[in-house]
């Protein structure tokens, strides 16, 4: 395609040269011998004889035609010069145009490399034996994502591989502290190393319009950690130990719990719906005014935990043991309660409306206006002693 148009282009550009070095011929012929001819054959004039123009009338005549000649010859000239002129400036306009594709590729380039020396350091810094030192790799790992859409994935998965290498059970870290024991020879609990704080608290300010794959923390030992109003949705943390961590109002959304230890955790507003959270042990916890809408919970254990006006609309809390759980006027619309241990759980006010009770144990349980409105129940749900539950929805 470039070949047969950089041929019409030439092909163009002799016919033109051409016809210019034609018209410059015959205007310097007009101007000589050839005025005579034109006044003549072109203007019709006779020239010489008894008839004819002559002497002074007839020099007057050819200098007209020869003016005429200069005319046209000066208004060729003007357009040519229109032409290049024209034809220069495209030039100069493709020219500076390349010359701008390649400053930006090369300040692109010698930003990459800038952003690859940056990242190289921060790895460094990130492998030092020096606390402050690997702190200070974390925050240019931050650095670098903000100022790099491109690089932002990685330097996730990294900070993610960091924390996961360094705040596990069998980690040097855990070994260490698990050193200084109580009396009694129980190891002490305590919060993550600044370090681990540090990466988990730059994961979850991450922008997640740029990076939309799931951040892998599974198993991590994140004890007493500070995971207040962090961005971790559809995170994995399968198997992970929050035991006493706070994330309060932090956005779990979607998140992968499963497993996990969640025991005296402060989870006040925190949003975990359509989270996973089968098995997981959140016995304690306080989760007043948490979202916990379409979440996954079978199995799951919140025995104690303060559930007050939380969120579980048509959340699957099958088999879970919530005895002696706080759930004063918390939403358990439509929620699938089948099997679960509600022994001793205070209800005042609750909203179980269309909820499916079957089978489940409300034994010494306080339903104070509770609303049951559509529940569903069968002859081996266990009811409060003394109390008379709402019909016909009876299976």
């Amino acid at each position: 395609m470039m070949d047969i148009l950089q041929l019409s282009r030439r092909i163009m550009r002799y016919a033109a040269i051409t016809g210019f070095v034609l018209i410059a011929m015959a205007v310097a012929w007009t101007l000589g011998p050839g005025a005579s001819w034109v006044l003549r054959h072109v203007d019709g004039v006779h020239v010489g004889g008894r008839d004819g123009l002559n002497g002074k009338d007839l020099a007057d005549a050819l200098n007209a035609v020869r003016g005429r000649a200069l005319a046209i010859a000066t208004g060729l000239a003007a357009l040519l010069a229109v032409y290049y002129t024209a034809r220069n400036a495209d030039t100069a306009r493709r020219t500076l145009q390349q010359s701008e594709k390649v400053a930006q590729r090369t300040a692109e380039l010698a930003e990459q490399g800038q952003v690859t020396d940056r990242y190289t350091k921060a790895i460094e810094q990130l492998g030092s034996r020096y606390l402050e030192i690997r702190i200070g790799g974390i925050y240019a790992l931050e650095r670098i994502a903000i100022d790099s859409a491109r690089d932002h994935p990685t330097v996730m998965e990294v900070l993610a591989a960091f924390v996961r290498e360094h705040a596990t059970a069998d980690s040097p870290a855990a070994a260490l502290h698990a050193a200084a024991e109580t009396p009694l020879g129980a190891a002490l609990p305590r919060p993550p190393d600044a370090d681990i704080q540090a990466a988990v608290t730059v994961i979850g300010r991450r922008f997640t319009a740029r990076d939309i794959r799931e951040i892998n923390l599974a198993g991590v030992q994140l004890t007493y950690a500070d995971l207040a109003f962090l961005n971790l949705r559809n995170a994995r943390l399968i198997g992970a130990n929050l035991s006493a961590a706070k994330i309060n109002q932090a956005d779990l959304t979607n998140t992968k719990l499963a497993d996990s230890n969640l025991t005296d955790a402060e989870l006040t507003r925190a949003h975990l719906s359509c989270a996973r959270l089968d098995n997981a042990d959140m016995s304690g916890a306080n989760m007043t005014g948490a979202f916990l809408n379409k979440a996954f919970l079978p199995q799951a254990k919140l025995l104690q935990a303060n559930l007050v006006i939380a969120e579980f609309i048509d959340a699957n809390l099958d088999g879970a043991n919530l005895s002696r759980a706080t759930l004063t006027r918390t939403c358990l619309r439509k929620a699938n309660l089948t099997g679960a241990d509600l022994t001793g759980a205070d209800l005042t006010g609750a909203d179980l409306t269309g909820a499916d009770l079957t089978g489940a144990n409300l034994a010494d349980a306080n339903l104070t206006d509770a609303n049951l409105d559509g529940a569903i129940q069968t002859s081996d749900t266990k009811w409060p002693a003394g109390y008379s539950p709402p019909g016909p929805n009876i299976l």
